[in-house]
């Protein structure tokens, strides 16, 4: 795999990348997994050496700080919805005290169930 050709796929990842971006912010299912798929595909394919690589730092250090948002733009969001999935699934109950002195909620549905969000 010559210079040329390492840094012409390096490229198109990059650009990759930012529209995975894009697709993500948007909320693009069906676009943000064409992306993955054409990723997958392209990195496949790209196995360089080291020595095939000399020169393109700087196209090497692009690719790993737009991976690096895309990754936390992806981790912050799913984190998100983890948490608007806690909020909801909480009993709305107070605690109370069971037969055994220790305290539990009572389990009568979560948040949307009992109508009270």
């Amino acid at each position: 795999m010559g210079h040329s050709e390492i840094k012409l796929k390096l490229e198109t990842l990059l650009e990759l990348l930012q529209q995975e971006r894009e697709m993500a912010k948007s909320l693009d299912m069906a676009g943000l997994q064409e992306i993955v798929t054409a990723k997958e595909e392209l990195l496949a394919g790209l196995q360089p050496q080291p020595e095939d690589v000399e020169g393109l730092e700087y196209l090497l250090k692009q690719v790993d700080q737009e991976n690096r948002r895309n990754a936390f733009l992806l981790w912050t969001g799913l984190n998100m919805v983890r948490d608007m999935m806690g909020f909801f699934g909480k009993a709305t109950m107070p605690q109370v005290y069971g037969d055994s002195g220790r305290s539990r909620s009572l389990s009568q549905g979560g948040r949307l169930l009992s109508g009270k969000v």
